[in-house]
């Protein structure tokens, strides 16, 4: 099941997610967005999950029809997510389009603000990506410039980076995280393991299953496959 979090807190957002993976590993997390609005961007950019869960508080003074409700339990007041499937989502999104205070994504940080969610570091609330990695290499510290990066990748479950003169460092993100600290008009997540910049992009050729293979540089070890369902927000990130 491929599912989208709308989350504005970073650590709420990761015990969410541990907790999709407790409940089944197939899941497939998308992407954790901030707000409304980047979720409504995100849908028609063409990425379509089965599966929406949406922090109640950012919706809560519009007319909910849920099939669902994730609770998770903690602290004081528990954390009530809502689940809509896509038909549902599209009922949504026509609300939220006729309501004036879900427009403005500053109005719905203040809001979260308001109902004591903390905002995370994010471009979502700082309105800039992530400009720099601190990394470690043999006992000593790395600043790497965004620009320097090619692409990131996971590799039994650890995320690495590697960039253009062809090094590779480990970092301590989720896949899904590093969607929302990094440009997305520079890098675009092509499958589950690869988040790619457009300048790494040699060339692009049509694979079986309606899908694409990259050719990057530098090169990888692994084959480069444009996952079917990323595909269309794919080509709309190339300009289509």
């Amino acid at each position: 099941m491929k599912v989208v979090v709308v989350e504005p807190d970073k650590k709420v957002a990761k015990k969410m997610i541990r907790m999709l993976y407790s409940i089944d590993k197939s899941i497939d997390v998308l992407a954790v967005l901030s707000n409304m609005p980047a979720l409504l961007r995100h849908t028609k950019a063409g990425i379509m999950p089965d599966l929406v869960l949406i922090n109640r508080n950012l919706i809560s003074h519009i007319q909910q029809s849920v099939e669902a409700k994730l609770i998770i339990p903690g602290g004081q007041t528990p954390l009530v997510y809502l689940a809509y499937r896509i038909n549902n989502l599209k009922h949504l999104e026509k609300q939220i389009s006729n309501t004036k205070s879900l427009i403005s994504s500053s109005d719905l940080l203040q809001h979260v603000a308001v109902n004591n969610y903390p905002l995370a570091n994010t471009p979502a609330s700082t309105g800039e990506a992530k400009k720099r990695f601190l990394v470690s290499q043999q006992r000593k510290f790395l600043s790497i410039p965004v620009e320097e990066i090619a692409y990131f990748f996971s590799d039994n479950r650890f995320i690495f980076f590697t960039t253009f003169s062809n090094k590779k460092y480990l970092i301590e993100y989720r896949m899904d995280e590093l969607e929302n600290l990094l440009d997305m008009q520079e890098f675009f997540r092509i499958n589950r393991s690869y988040l790619v910049s457009i300048r790494s992009i040699i060339s692009i050729q049509p694979y079986p299953g309606n899908r694409f293979r990259l050719s990057l540089n530098p090169a990888s070890d692994k084959e480069i496959i444009v996952s079917r369902e990323r595909l269309p927000a794919f080509r709309a990130w190339l300009g289509e």
